[in-house]
């Protein structure tokens, strides 16, 4: 069950950040390669422990929308409340 919670949060996200403005075309790549990451993982199944740095890195790159995108922070917080529930 938390792995298609997890499909379907990863869905949202990629909903809400085609709503954003990203200023710096690198920026949108780093965040939609760490999104690409983590549905690669989860589609062959190889998460592993030590992966939530793939987590880590995608909070680390959404930071700047946070206070005026509450909802992306809201969906990467859940994002990373479904992988700790699989154990990673």
């Amino acid at each position: 069950m938390p792995k298609e919670a997890l499909r379907t949060t990863l869905q949202e996200l990629q909903i809400e950040l085609e709503k954003l403005n990203f200023e710096n075309q690198a920026h949108r790549d780093q965040v939609d390669q760490s999104i690409l990451e983590i549905e690669t993982k989860l589609r062959d199944e190889s998460f592993m422990s030590g992966d939530e740095f793939l987590v880590r890195r995608l909070e680390e790159s959404l930071q700047e929308f946070e206070e005026h995108h509450p909802k992306v922070t809201e969906l990467v917080g859940h994002i990373s409340d479904l992988l700790a529930k699989m154990g990673i």
